[in-house]
């Protein structure tokens, strides 16, 4: 059964469509000894074809030595790939001078069926590797190359005809190549789309669309870590919604709810464009501030509570108040450390509003 035109045209498309990063999904390192390998084994069977296919039938004896240049310098350049670490366009000027290569080898043995020749279809691997647009246009500089010979062996019919048919080999087995690895690297990005998707969601806490501890305990260490290295104050702020549990009991946990996810909206738009708001778990919130010194934490602190409090009100018409803890981290105090000192003041801050 044919497939159909739409299912053809949707999965070729996009082999050829802009974009920003032609290389997204690829492996470097997978493509890098992939195509040493090629090299390698090109050069290998190159010099092994030496006794069988003699290479003096263009320029004479001169042949031999250019040809066993020709096959010890892929060896030698195949193991440079292995241990270095190329780009892709490094290796995109490779493919391209392995055809320059086997092309000299089919013209110093006459062209026409010489057993280099052969040596294309192997080296097909090398321009798949690339992109769709780079790719094509590689296997067609290597069509052209195997043409070459009709420029000095002639055009006969018979000549003609062998050309035509490693030609429609190369491009059938090119196509084929290309079009799988395509696939294989939008394969790839989307794996990798769909991980980075799952990391983020594992970091965000579904009930405000904040931070959750995962991501607060993940910021936190980054930031201790800056501030080892004498990158500036690091300030860390404990919030709490006074009287959640009174709203909870008289009008319901979705009640209750709505008054988490507003207070954490108004706090996202009250914080400084550098703070970063977390949920803490149950009714506390807690905000990371780089650079940040005591008194400057607290008048951030103190311009959210004022904002929640304006910004709306719990049912019954009573307003939404914070209460707050402030820290500011000490020379060699820990996460823990400074954790602990902004949960001291939040429950002090507490405290007093009892009294």
């Amino acid at each position: 059964m044919p497939l159909p035109r739409k299912a053809i045209a949707d999965w070729v498309r996009p082999m050829f469509e802009r974009d920003p990063d032609p290389y997204a999904g690829a492996d470097l390192d997978t493509s890098r000894r992939f195509q040493a390998g090629l090299l390698g084994l090109c050069g290998l069977l190159a010099l092994t074809f030496l006794p069988l296919e003699p290479v003096d039938e263009q320029i004479g004896a001169a042949g031999w030595p250019i040809a066993v240049a020709l096959g010890l310098g892929s060896l030698a350049a195949a193991l440079a790939m292995a241990r270095r670490r190329p780009t892709f366009d490094d290796l995109l000027i490779v493919a391209y001078a392995g055809i320059a290569g086997i092309a000299a080898l089919n013209y110093l043995a006459g062209g026409g069926s010489s057993a280099y020749e052969d040596l294309f279809v192997l080296w097909l691997g090398a321009g798949a590797s690339h992109p769709p647009r780079r790719a094509l246009l590689h296997l067609a500089t290597m069509v052209a190359a195997l043409a070459l010979p009709l420029a000095y062996e002639g055009t006969g019919a018979e000549i003609i005809d062998d050309m035509a048919a490693e030609a429609l080999i190369l491009v059938t087995i090119g196509l084929l190549l290309t079009a799988y690895q395509a696939s294989v690297r939008r394969q790839h990005v989307r794996l990798r789309t769909g991980a980075e998707v799952a990391r983020r969601l594992a970091g965000v806490d579904p009930l405000t669309g904040l931070g959750n501890r995962r991501a607060f305990d993940e910021a936190l260490t980054v930031e201790i870590a800056r501030c080892e290295r004498g990158r500036g104050p690091l300030a860390v702020g404990l919030f709490d919604v006074d009287n959640l549990k009174r709203i909870n009991d008289r009008n319901g946990h979705g009640e209750g709810d709505r008054c988490l996810g507003e207070v954490a909206r108004t706090m996202e738009s009250a914080v400084r464009r550098s703070d970063r708001c977390f949920r803490w778990g149950g009714d506390e919130f807690v905000v990371v501030m780089s650079d940040t010194d005591r008194a400057s934490a607290a008048a951030v602190l103190e311009r959210v509570s004022e904002a929640v409090t304006k910004a709306f009100q719990a049912p019954g018409g009573r307003a939404i108040e914070l209460s707050w803890g402030l820290a500011e981290r000490e020379p060699g105090a820990s996460a823990e450390d400074l954790l602990a000192a902004a949960d001291l003041a939040l429950l002090e801050a507490k405290t007093d509003k009892r009294r």
